[in-house]
């Protein structure tokens, strides 16, 4: 009797962990697509505010982009990304190259993380979270850091 209800047990709980790793790996379909928003600059505290857009494409929980910072100077800084989905629905993303060509020669001054919270909302959902400079000199008084709030771009004829 013991050992059927061990094996039951350990049949519900493989299949609870199966049907949350799917729901997980369906919700994040939800991130793929265009996100528009602004990305603050000068610190967290700053009011100063770049227009930024993120193009992001899932295989499960792997997470690949683009992203493009307007400059105040009028260029854009493209820069591909990769990271991860988490279970809680956070994202972790790196910088991971500099996505120039011809028409696009803004180097970064530095590469940047990001830690998100993916806000699926079925009528407006959002990512919410910041980004720091990626360096070796982690509690530094100089590290670049910031905000930044996106919107999913709804596709035309939507």
């Amino acid at each position: 009797m013991s050992f059927s209800r061990t094996l039951l047990c350990s049949l519900i709980l493989c299949f609870a962990s199966c049907v949350s790793a799917q729901q997980n790996a369906q919700r994040g379909s939800n991130l793929d697509g265009m996100w528009e928003g602004t990305m603050v600059v000068g610190g967290i505290y700053s009011n100063e505010q770049l227009p930024m857009q993120l193009y992001l494409t899932t295989k499960g929980v792997y997470i690949e982009g683009r992203s493009f910072v307007q400059l105040p100077t009028g260029g854009t800084l493209r820069m591909d990304l990769k990271g991860q989905l988490h279970g809680d629905m956070s994202i972790s993303m790196v910088e991971v190259s500099f996505a120039g060509d011809p028409d696009n020669d803004v180097m970064p001054e530095f590469n940047r993380q990001y830690q998100i919270a993916f806000k699926d909302d079925l009528w407006n959902p959002r990512l919410v979270g910041f980004w720091q400079e990626v360096t070796n000199e982690v509690f530094g008084a100089k590290r670049q850091r910031g905000k930044m709030v996106l919107t999913k771009k709804k596709p035309r004829g939507a």
